[in-house]
């Protein structure tokens, strides 16, 4: 009994640790989000079309530091800009010019002629003077990114716009089809090669920078083709979406896996999906060529090319389907089905996984960071080293490999099913210390591979590269039952799971695209 509570203060204070060390880094970021200079935490205003941002934000399009109303030099505390369009305002004018210029419209009727959007983006020359009629002005479209200069008395709005420079990825609003307001269908437009370009961005992804990407794409593209997933569901866009399209999602490896459902559950559409790493792990992001995360600085027109140039490659898809057992004092569960496209994984590292889901989800996560969510994993990781719940995990587990007898099972604390490369952000879990022994992998040969790891420490140490994790074999298809309770994951989603059996099998592929490698 002595012991126990001693190892019940040990883990009480070793939790108070973690959670002191949380805390504090968390109180610095919610400061530095405060005072800082990051003003892509929040939209400032939105009003009537124009979505307004600080002209101190990174954009792609330019626009004016002079105010389109009344002519002041605006300083980033004072000065705003529209996202979509690119006009400019001081705090004091923004309502003017919210009545006064109209921002991007994203339909427009068919049966009439599609004029450039021109913004005033500055004067050629250092003196400003509004008074004066042979200023020569510097204007923008923010549809075919041509600008011009032109005296005041020579300016003509009533050209018509080709959408020159993205007219292969963009949609014309012409082509968009509404019914009382909804977005109902696209109407390919006559351009060769026409492949439509769609962003999908989600706001609770770990590196907390979606505004920033929404952004960047909005002031390029015709609005509706960037989608903030917080507002609107990738569900309701794809209904209406064009036969063929790309797809560039900014998120994590949960983001991805949604927006790779919900495409094959529309088969009038055939989509290819990019990948923009804003996740933890970003293991889907990282075998494909897209990167561990975003880089500090955005380049908006540089992402669109190489997603116009990427490869398709298919990626195997795979049914998951959780049956609960009966117990001897409760009924059966209700019958789970989800789809794999990384890896799932039942034991300690979905429970170091579902202690950060749960910890992410409370109010203050808001403030937080790609650097918060790996302190918070390490942190977490070593909690559950004293932890003794997964303890014999091999004891609770049957795995049938193809239908044939359950394979033997060292002393392990996680079962893991891979379906690529990268596990745990990086770690080439299959093909450590391979010196040929075993197959290569393959990310769309039908086959999954299935490891074991023994503890938490065997993740650090796999994590550093100085241990290699138990292969047990390639399958086609796997049966698990487990007895008893434990944490389980698939593609970042934890739960704690119940006594059940787990079957996993072939689900068809999708199209996913290569990054271009740099000559």
């Amino acid at each position: 009994m002595e012991t126990l509570h001693i190892l019940n203060d040990v883990i009480f204070n070793h939790y108070f640790l973690i959670g002191g060390l949380f805390l504090s880094y968390l109180v610095y970021r919610i400061l530095h989000a405060l005072f800082g200079d990051n003003n892509y935490l929040q939209t400032k205003y939105r009003s009537r079309g124009h979505t307004w941002r600080s002209i101190q934000c990174n954009k792609s399009i330019p626009y004016n530091i002079y105010c389109t109303v009344c002519g002041k030099l605006m300083l980033p505390l004072i000065g705003l800009f529209c996202e979509c369009c690119g006009v400019s305002a001081c705090k004091r004018c923004r309502r003017v010019v919210d009545k006064k210029f109209r921002c991007k419209q994203f339909t427009w009727p068919v049966d009439k002629q599609f004029h450039h959007h021109w913004v005033h983006i500055g004067n050629s020359r250092a003196e400003h003077s509004d008074n004066n009629d042979d200023t020569i002005r510097k204007y923008y479209c923010c549809w075919c990114q041509r600008t011009k200069l032109c005296h005041d008395s020579a300016f003509n709005d009533s050209e018509q716009c080709d959408f020159l420079k993205y007219r292969k990825i963009m949609i014309p609003p012409a082509c968009v089809q509404v019914e009382n307001g909804v977005v109902t269908g696209i109407k390919p437009p006559t351009f060769p090669d026409w492949e439509p370009l769609f962003i999908f961005a989600n706001r609770k992804s770990g590196s907390n920078r979606s505004d920033e990407v929404l952004s960047l794409f909005r002031g390029l593209l015709n609005p509706i083709q960037v989608v903030d997933m917080a507002e609107t569901a990738p569900e309701s866009v794809v209904r209406w979406m064009p036969p063929r399209a790309r797809v560039l999602v900014a998120g994590g490896d949960g983001t991805v896996a949604w927006v790779l459902n919900v495409l094959h559950a529309a088969p009038h559409v055939k989509a290819s999906v990019a990948i923009l790493p804003m996740g933890t792990g970003n293991d889907l992001s990282r075998v494909l060529g897209w990167g561990a995360g975003l880089a500090s600085h955005l380049d908006a027109q540089a992402i669109i090319e190489d997603v116009q140039h990427a490869e398709e490659q298919l990626l195997d898809r795979w049914k998951i389907t959780i049956k609960p057992t009966r117990g001897r004092l409760r009924s059966r569960g209700r019958e789970r089905v989800m789809y794999m496209y990384n890896y799932a994984s039942i034991g300690v590292d979905a429970q170091v996984a579902l202690d950060f889901h749960r910890a992410r989800s409370q109010f203050l996560y808001r403030y937080g960071s790609r650097m918060l969510n790996y302190m918070a994993y390490v942190l977490m990781g070593a909690g559950r080293a004293i932890d003794s719940r997964c303890d014999g995990l091999e004891q609770r587990l049957r795995v049938r490999l193809d239908a044939r007898d359950p394979i033997p099972l060292p002393p392990i604390q996680a079962l893991v099913v891979l379906n690529i490369p990268s596990w745990g952000a990086g770690v080439q879990l299959w093909n450590m210390g391979n010196e040929g022994d075993v197959e290569e992998q393959s990310i769309s040969d039908g086959k999954i591979e299935v490891v074991g790891i023994s503890s938490s420490f065997h993740i650090a140490r796999l994590q550093c590269g100085l241990a290699e994790p138990y292969r047990f074999a390639q399958a086609s298809q796997i049966k698990i039952e487990l007895e008893g309770c434990c944490a389980m994951q698939v593609d970042g989603e934890p739960w704690v799971q119940r006594s059940a059996t787990v079957l996993v099998e072939p689900a068809g592929q999708c199209r996913v695209l290569r990054k271009p490698q740099a000559e």
